[in-house]
């Protein structure tokens, strides 16, 4: 009887364990700028002399990694990554214009649907990229780790087919998402490392709430989506006189990532 009943409060327990569908991550990201700049610039070879002077400069004036904060808001199927204002050190200005990724963006994601909207920066204006959900290819580990009170498992992906990165999930929330488009996993992402990137991201809070994410990511109305392919031609056309073609993937990088 005793095996019986210990049983049963076993099969009720796993029974109505709590998933929760929705609430708000905050990640704590940390871009270390020195190492990124020594890898990617000072041993190129045809780097000019104004380049290797501003770099020069960021590296002696600026911090050793730049930590900024965002969010992840999650509801159901759908979630919003931002970044969070804050008022930054003034040496981190000078430091973000080295940033592999962009800073000032917003990303939504429908799961249901497939599909994500993210909303750029484009000088005084701004674009708003709507296109499918990338695919990541994933490889998972034996690793765990603990992230912000929830247990994580580690898997090794690689996004747009040459970005090695590796992220932690936990499958007690069951949302395939997480910051940007670091995605695919069967959990939410707590934690993100890319390597070749110097960025290391990881979740510091998981609030519960039951709010709704917003899909509207500008108030300004002559902002419409546009697939990959217009926006890829009209920042070409942007930077087209400046940018070598090398140049220019690393920033369609950014938008991508």
């Amino acid at each position: 009887m005793l095996l019986f009943f210990l049983g049963t409060a076993m099969q009720l327990r796993a029974q109505y364990a709590f998933f929760p569908n929705s609430g708000t991550v905050t990640y704590e990201r940390r871009f270390h700028i020195v190492n990124f700049l020594k890898r990617n610039y000072l041993n190129k070879v045809d780097l000019d002399t104004w380049d290797k002077m501003y770099v020069d400069n960021v590296i002696k004036n600026g911090p050793n990694e730049v930590v900024t904060k965002h969010t992840l808001s999650f509801f159901n199927q759908e979630t919003l990554f931002e970044s969070t204002k804050e008022d930054y050190p003034s040496n981190y200005s000078a430091a973000l214009r080295y940033l592999p990724v962009f800073n000032e963006s917003k990303t939504y994601v429908n799961y249901h649907k497939g599909t994500f909207q993210k909303l750029l920066p484009f000088g005084a204006d701004e674009l708003l990229l709507a296109d499918s959900i990338p695919t990541v290819r994933w490889r998972y580990t034996d690793e765990y780790r603990n992230i912000a009170g929830y247990e994580c498992r580690r898997a090794n992906g690689l996004v747009q087919d040459s970005i090695y990165v590796v992220a932690f999930f936990t499958n007690q929330i069951d949302i395939p998402g997480g910051p940007e488009l670091v995605q695919g996993l069967p959990g939410l992402i707590l934690g993100v490392s890319i390597p070749t990137l110097n960025i290391n991201m990881f979740a510091t809070k998981v609030e519960l709430t039951n709010t709704p994410v917003s899909s509207v990511l500008t108030k300004k109305k002559k902002v419409v989506p546009e697939n990959k392919e217009q926006v890829t031609k009209k920042l070409k056309a942007t930077v087209y006189d400046w940018y070598t073609e090398e140049k220019f993937q690393k920033q369609m990088s950014k938008v991508l990532f």
